[in-house]
């Protein structure tokens, strides 16, 4: 079988919009990189039929929609590629390889052979299924932030879990129980599928759910690597979910959005007290922990 593949260049903004639609359509995977000017670049594979054409039109009518949610997707350009069946195989292996992220965790991807004398912690995950693979700044961030914070036999919450990985991590530093929470219903089995691979299923529970407001439990900490527009809503519910000596971790913000947060934070009686930053392609990142404010 012969394989389309679409690349959808757009705005920051619109693309998690743009890959979660991608996934309605039906792709497997989506592969994300961030290019300059504030624009990222989203690939996506799908059978070289007759419905490709209309898949395409599909996504520009989806682009031209987006303004209306407040969402600019400029420049908005669509892609589209012949590619062999044993090409699209090989595309999402070549742009995949194991990485250390922190000091203790090995990211890589199910196909690779981890030697058997490796002490890393190892998060095993297919890279061609979801978002959050660990090659984007936002994950690598979480990570580095949940491997100092984290002590065994905590409860955490995983505020928009996407492929998984940062309750995958938790779990593997010795948390007691995580409750992973996604949005997109698309990512659930993306999700759960993830931690079957890396045994985990019995210290997580996944669900349908929009940020904090569907839970009731308090938690050691409390982490979301999701957009600032995402996080900022979120954040009045915090102080109540939290246990007195709680965290919360989140990532996703531009550096240009730091104070924001942290206003947000403040004005909630939380106070921010670790910062990291990290750049890709001119962009720079940042993930904040804060906890309640002493009284």
């Amino acid at each position: 079988m012969n394989w389309a593949q679409i690349t959808i260049t757009t705005s920051e903004d619109a693309s998690e919009a743009v890959g979660n639609y991608l996934f309605q359509l039906g792709t497997h995977g989506v592969e994300l990189k961030d290019s300059s000017n504030n624009t990222t670049s989203l690939t996506a594979y799908f059978p070289l039929d007759d419905r490709i054409d209309a898949r395409v039109k599909k996504i520009n009518a989806f682009l031209t929609e987006l303004p209306k949610w407040g969402i600019q997707p400029n420049p908005a350009k669509i892609d589209l590629k012949r590619i062999a069946s044993e090409e699209w195989a090989e595309a999402w292996k070549s742009d995949y390889h194991p990485q250390k992220i922190g000091n203790r965790f090995l990211v890589a991807p199910t196909w690779y052979d981890i030697p058997p004398e490796n002490t890393d912690i190892h998060i095993r995950l297919d890279p061609g299924m979801a978002f959050g693979t660990g090659y984007h700044p936002t994950t690598r961030l979480s990570l580095k932030m949940l491997e100092q914070t984290l002590k065994p036999n905590q409860d955490v919450v995983d505020i928009g879990t996407g492929s998984g990985i940062l309750a995958i991590a938790a779990v593997k530093l010795g948390a007691k129980h995580v409750d992973a929470i996604e949005l997109d219903v698309t990512a659930i089995p993306i999700a759960d599928t993830n931690f079957k691979i890396n045994h985990i299923k019995d210290q997580t529970t996944l669900s349908h759910g929009d940020g904090l407001s569907t839970v009731d439990k308090k938690y050691d900490l409390i982490i979301g690597n999701i957009l600032t527009k995402a996080i900022l809503p979120i954040i009045p519910y915090c102080p109540a979910r939290m246990k007195p000596n709680g965290y919360v971790i989140f990532s996703g913000i531009l550096e240009s959005e730091q104070d924001i947060i942290q206003n947000a934070l403040k004005d909630y009686g939380m106070e921010c007290i670790d910062i990291m930053h990290e750049s890709e392609d001119d962009v720079k990142w940042v993930v904040i922990k804060a906890k309640l404010i002493d009284k």
